[in-house]
């Protein structure tokens, strides 16, 4: 596509995510889902202004702000924070996880048969989108035991999710095909991506926590902000560059790069660097999320059938469910056993990743089934998760949009 084509679609995109963002949040409805209907509109569903061929051009802002998105994930792992529920997180992540993937492939194969497609589904199933939750937070200046548990499981939950998926993939392709499972490519492979994602990502964290230590620190207020700025951003471009070039995950990644340099930092660094980075990201949410919006296609409902819809309702009751258990193992608050898993809903990004594997490794009429039960189920909790989310949030009293000031400046945080 021409650069200047390029830019037209980017500035259609992002003035209909802006408007349609306004117009939810009138009828009192997350913002995200506004852009996520505003992409829908604008893609093949609807006006098909953005093609399918256009949405491949757009590739490569997505990955950046999925980036971004996955760091500040990571900025909210400070280890003193995390070590206080660091076991309860764990525990949940794991029960969660595990009872999505059994609910899912039981009654998928009960009712329809096919091991190999239970397999698929109940992998999918496992994971967890990190960016609409942490941009509603982010919106909502949220805190509490339950966003604490939340944020965290979001992360870890991706780490489990890319380990089913390998391992039942390789199950479900050698059942289609006929052949011996391969433990390399089930087992070693997924080990392989999430070790090296997990050692890169805090490599580079603890190269930009030296240079904040050592450079940036020794800065005035206000120039830190831009010091922060261009170094956060250098940082996870090259990370996505890493993980596109050597086959890492483009979540865990910049995760780790967040996580490490959080913990190098102090509160008021952490402030400004936190600061910088929202100011820049804002267009680049409405803009992302509007492209997931035009990915999803409402034709899918009508011909992914009952399978779609036990797919939707048995990964919620295992989210749900799990998520509910793996609380009560672990003894949490009963405000974290019965509202966490209700804000773990939310997929795509991650999923959609899935998707990609799985069209490109399975024959086209099988990879055409999967892809129309999980776009549908994408389309169903991409709309209704953040709204669920938001309105779990309210009730538990951790909302806090309408008390706390935003800071959007250097100079705000000097005469805080």
């Amino acid at each position: 596509m021409d650069i200047y084509v390029f830019l037209l679609f980017l500035a259609i995109t992002l003035l209909m995510g802006f408007v349609f963002g306004k117009l939810a949040e009138l009828i009192k409805i997350p913002e995200i889902t506004g852009y996520i209907i505003a992409g829908i509109i604008l893609g093949p569903s609807i006006l098909n202004v953005i093609t399918e061929h256009t949405l491949i051009s757009f590739d490569v802002v997505t990955n950046f702000v999925l980036g971004i998105i996955a760091y500040q994930i990571g900025t909210e792992l400070w280890l003193p924070k995390v070590k206080k529920s660091g076991k309860s997180i764990m525990i949940i992540t794991i029960v969660q996880a595990l009872a999505t993937a059994i609910i899912v492939l039981v009654v998928v194969y009960l009712i329809d048969g096919r091991l190999w497609l239970a397999l698929t589904l109940s992998a999918i199933a496992t994971a967890t989108a990190p960016a609409p939750i942490i941009v509603m937070v982010k919106n909502m200046r949220a805190k509490g035991p339950v966003v604490d548990s939340v944020v965290p499981i979001t992360g870890i939950d991706d780490i489990f999710g890319v380990v089913i998926f390998g391992l039942f993939i390789t199950i479900a392709l050698s059942l289609i095909n006929g052949e011996t499972l391969n433990f390399h490519t089930a087992i070693i492979e997924p080990f392989i991506e999430i070790t090296l994602s997990i050692l890169v990502g805090l490599l580079l964290g603890a190269f930009l926590g030296l240079c904040s230590k050592l450079f940036i620190n020794k800065l005035p207020k206000r120039e830190r902000y831009i010091a922060y700025l261009v170094l956060s951003l250098s940082t996870v471009l090259i990370s996505i560059w890493l993980a596109h070039e050597f086959f890492l995950s483009m979540i865990l990644t910049p995760m780790m790069i967040g996580m490490a340099f959080t913990n190098f930092i102090k509160k008021e660094t952490f402030e400004i660097q936190g600061a910088a980075l929202s100011n820049f990201s804002g267009p680049l949410i409405i803009i992302f999320f509007t492209l997931a919006g035009a990915q999803l296609s409402i034709s899918v409902l009508k011909v992914a059938g009952l399978i779609a819809v036990l797919y939707i309702v048995f990964r919620s009751i295992g989210k749900i469910g799990g998520a509910y258990v793996g609380a009560l193992i672990a003894k949490s608050p009963k405000v974290v056993r019965n509202s966490v898993g209700l804000c773990l809903l939310p997929q795509g990004g991650v999923e959609i990743g899935m998707l990609v594997a799985v069209t490109t490794l399975f024959p086209e009429q099988e990879s055409i089934l999967v892809s129309t039960i999980v776009l549908a189920g994408i389309l169903f909790f991409e709309l209704v998760g953040p709204i669920i989310f938001k309105k779990t949030i309210e009730k538990v009293g951790e909302s806090r949009e309408f008390e706390e000031k935003v800071i959007t400046d250097v100079g705000q945080i000097q005469n805080s």
